[in-house]
């Protein structure tokens, strides 16, 4: 189910974050913490996009040593970008019963469990252009610029 006003929300603390405007403690704690929806599209950006940004140990902005780089910028644009469109975010999720059994089994495999997981999950889609799923559908969107368009 897709949730404008937490994607709009998410979108804003993402874009303050990339520029440097708040920490990543502020992004966690005031802006991120707020958000209560079932938009897969808000945890999985968070967890896997945004959370990547910065170390878990400090309370920095992403200015100066810690600026984004030049490939930083383009995929942080690209996730504010899906958080503009009202497309679902198809990508498979683990939910705590399969991330329990996947911990399970990659301790079991020595790690191999979650390589192949990280495997088949890949191949779910173009991982070039997530959070997106289909370069088509990221082209669409690029046809419909939201952050240029007149009102």
């Amino acid at each position: 189910m897709m949730d404008r006003d937490a994607r709009d929300r998410l979108a804003q603390a993402i874009r303050a974050l990339a520029a440097g405007l708040i920490t990543n403690d502020q992004f966690e704690g005031k802006r991120f913490s707020r958000i209560k929806t079932a938009d897969l599209a808000i945890s999985e950006i968070y967890q896997a996009g945004a959370c990547c940004l910065y170390p878990d140990e400090d309370d920095i902005r992403l200015k100066g040593e810690h600026a984004l780089s030049r490939e930083g910028r383009a995929h942080v644009a690209r996730w504010v970008f899906f958080l503009k469109t009202d497309l679902p975010y198809e990508w498979p999720t683990l939910n705590v019963p399969k991330m329990i059994v996947l911990s399970v089994a990659n301790l079991v495999t020595l790690g191999l469990a979650n390589r192949l997981y990280s495997n088949w999950s890949d191949k779910q889609g173009e991982v070039d252009v997530w959070p997106f799923i289909r370069h088509s559908d990221y082209a669409a969107a690029l046809e419909r610029p939201v952050y240029l368009k007149s009102n």
